[in-house]
């Protein structure tokens, strides 16, 4: 489960070009009114052009791959809207191949191939999950059917199968499954090595996985399909890591994971010498060891191996340079950072006390590129640290984007240039092309400013606790009288390390809200916060109490301010945040309504890798998942509650909402109101669905405060 849904709902939120016009109907249209952000950014290997998008509020709209010269300074349409013809209308770039003159393209699940000087897609094969090119740039891997084929490009292209065995949605020979990419962020289940000659692949075994069932109403006969699921405390995917010859075929395991019910986090060949580098963790992830497979045969060594008594956060691969010390991202606790590790095995700490997010690569002259939750933890910043011999805690950084306020970097591979696309509270997103050496940039997507003065300003706050200062932001009304009460929607997310208070553009639903006369509200509880680890373990097995209780502290707050009726106090969010939202409806006093979109409602129903990693197993602490359940309380419901979900989430099943409902219902509870969204998976996306739960949540909201 990730924070991101935040970011999902920024580009589902617009306003009409002045604040009076604001409705709901000129919120959900194709066009952004800040005009159309650069996304899908994709650079050639030579770092002199890029592929993107223009963004859309619509996820049906068509939209043209543009092409950008970086020297001559202006995009051309280098493949036209629906240019294939297929659904999804737009097709994602899978890759440039390394001479930088061909580009692999996934749409509608059918793998092309087109020249960079010849826009006219050859069709290499369908049913493709994903593909990447060869370090040749004469043959690309796929993924069909789960098992992996390489394709050697000629006019005719000739297809060979390298591995066999795999059955879809059963054993995946290179294919990922659900969960991995969803917990663990790994993007690919299959990597070539440096000289081409052999692939490393992840096979999955899921035969042992709950199926779980997605059904869709919109048929006369419904039809359902299924997904395996690794429900907390029930069997995962086995998993192990192979290495398959190209030309012989010949395939050996390289390490089972499956024997001891362990992840592989990461995988790459990114060792010394090109080496296959491998991240493991235990299942409890109290424990994460890198393993290297020399390329000369020899017996795999233990690079690095890392404990906590709580859990250990998934990490980047190290970056080795060529003098055999490496770069390593680590994980919170005494040793967290950017760490320098010479060949010894001796660790120097090369960042601050701020957190690094992001670990974007390494140049050929030593220079480190990161973002972090710099210079104040609102903020994300792009970063560069000079490799020098004095370089130590944060010596030697230089801040690429200097501007205060989220900024996101799509860096090219040589690092001479990056695309920046950045906002602030109170400023709408805009992108530009910064030259990395001199800082200067290039408007891509410029700021709308009729759009920003028509704005409500959003006030940054700290309120204070026990636990320290914690983040807030407030929006009030028009007119905002202070002698007045007013009615206040709490927006929350609530998650372990995932702010909703940070320096970046919000969206327009709290203004939609604003004016309607309600006080919009936000506060992270010490949990969410981005720079302590002992606050961020207060949810270790006790994610319903450890993250209610940054949500009390901002209501008893609000309660002490002279304008603020807390009788009148409505609490809402999304995934984590809608589980919160109906935990605090359940297990507090505070609040008067809640609404609940895509809600856990007990961690029995989510995922092993998520759940597990700080609820720990159930059989092994059935007093916290009890602790922690909102259907356990469903009789304490303290107010209305308003539940929107999609019958096709994938991610938090319908099943926890009708768990939820049926505990309701035996309860004699009559306050709840439920719209479910036929097809619509977690992010409920479209123009027409969107408008649909924001309305219900405006009108819910109108009459309940």
């Amino acid at each position: 489960m990730r924070a991101a849904i935040a970011v999902l709902l920024l580009f589902a939120w617009a306003i009409p070009a002045r604040a009076a016009e604001l409705t709901l109907d000129t919120v959900f249209t194709k066009e952004p009114p800040w005009g159309r952000m650069i996304d899908r950014v994709s650079w050639s290997p030579d770092g002199k052009r890029f592929l993107y998008v223009r963004q859309s509020q619509d996820p049906d709209e068509p939209l043209a791959l543009m092409l950008y010269d970086v020297a001559g300074g202006t995009p051309v349409v280098w493949l036209k809207a629906n240019a294939l013809g297929v659904k999804p209308p737009t097709p994602e770039v899978a890759g440039w191949s390394f001479d930088g003159a061909r580009v692999a393209l996934l749409a509608g699940g059918g793998l092309y191939v087109a020249r960079l000087d010849d826009a006219r897609p050859q069709k290499i094969d369908d049913d493709v999950d994903d593909a990447i090119w060869s370090p040749r740039s004469n043959a690309i891997a796929f993924a069909h059917n789960a098992d992996l084929y390489v394709a050697t490009l000629r006019a005719h292209p000739i297809i060979a199968r390298i591995t066999h065995g795999g059955v879809p949605n059963d054993l995946l020979n290179g294919t990922l499954d659900w969960v991995y990419p969803e917990e663990l962020g790994i993007e690919h289940g299959f990597r070539w090595s440096p000289d081409g000659k052999r692939i490393a692949y992840l096979a999955m075994d899921q035969r042992r996985v709950t199926n779980f069932p997605i059904v869709d109403f919109l048929t006369v006969n419904n039809v359902v399909e299924s997904s395996r699921y690794p429900l907390a405390g029930e069997p995962n995917p086995g998993v192990a890591l192979h290495v398959v010859d190209v030309g012989s075929g010949a395939d050996r395991v390289v390490y089972d994971a499956a024997r001891r019910d362990e992840y592989i986090a990461n995988f790459d060949w990114t060792g010394p010498a090109g080496a296959l580098t491998a991240e493991i963790l235990d299942r409890p992830q109290r424990s994460m060891w890198v393993d290297l497979w020399p390329s000369d045969g020899t017996a795999a060594v233990t690079a690095y191996r890392q404990t906590s008594r709580t859990w250990v956060d998934v990490q980047p691969l190290p970056h080795w340079l060529p003098d055999g010390r490496s770069i390593w991202l680590l994980d919170r606790g005494p040793t967290a950072g950017m760490f320098l590790r010479s060949r010894d095995g001796t660790l120097r700490k090369l960042t601050g006390s701020y957190r690094v997010t992001d670990f974007y690569g390494v140049a050929r002259d030593g220079t480190i590129y990161i973002r972090a939750a710099y210079p104040t933890r609102r903020d994300r910043s792009l970063l560069a640290i000079s490799l020098g011999p004095s370089t130590s805690s944060g010596q030697g950084v230089h801040n690429l984007a200097p501007s205060p306020g989220w900024h996101d970097g799509a860096f090219a591979p040589n690092f001479a240039h990056f695309v920046d696309t950045y906002s602030r509270l109170n400023d709408p997103p805009q992108a530009e092309l910064v030259t990395t050496a001199s800082g200067a940039g290039t408007t891509l997507a410029p700021e709308n400013a009729a759009l920003k003065a028509e704005l409500l300003a959003v006030r940054m706050l700290e309120v204070p606790s026990g636990y320290g200062p914690l983040d807030a932001t407030m929006l009030e009304p028009p007119g905002f009288d202070p002698s007045k009460r007013y009615p206040v929607v709490i927006y929350v997310y609530g998650g372990p390390d995932a702010p909703t208070t940070a320096d970046s553009f919000p969206g327009l639903y709290g203004q939609l809200l604003a004016r309607e006369g309600i006080i919009v509200f936000s506060i992270d509880g010490p949990a969410s916060q981005v720079d302590s680890d002992a606050h961020v373990r207060l949810l270790f097995h006790n994610f319903g109490p450890g993250s209610l209780l940054g949500q009390e502290i901002g209501e008893r707050y609000l309660a002490t301010l002279p304008y603020v009726d807390p009788a009148r106090i409505g609490i809402w969010g999304w995934s984590f945040g809608g589980y919160l939202t109906c935990y605090a409806m359940t297990h507090s006093r505070l609040f008067k309504a809640g609404a609940a979109v895509a809600p856990v409602t007990d961690w029995h129903f989510y995922d092993t890798i998520y759940t597990e990693r700080y609820m720990g197993l159930p059989k092994d602490n059935p007093a916290s998942y009890a602790r922690s359940s909102v259907l356990n309380a469903a009789g304490s419901l303290n107010g209305p509650l308003l539940i929107q979900h999609g019958t096709s989430d994938n991610n938090v099943h319908m099943a926890n909402t009708m768990q939820l409902i049926q505990r309701f219902i035996l309860a004699h509870e009559s306050r709840v109101l439920f719209y479910p969204y036929p097809r619509k998976t977690h992010s409920i996306s479209g123009l027409p669905q969107r408008r649909s739960v924001y309305a219900h949540m405006l009108n819910f909201w109108k009459n309940m405060l």
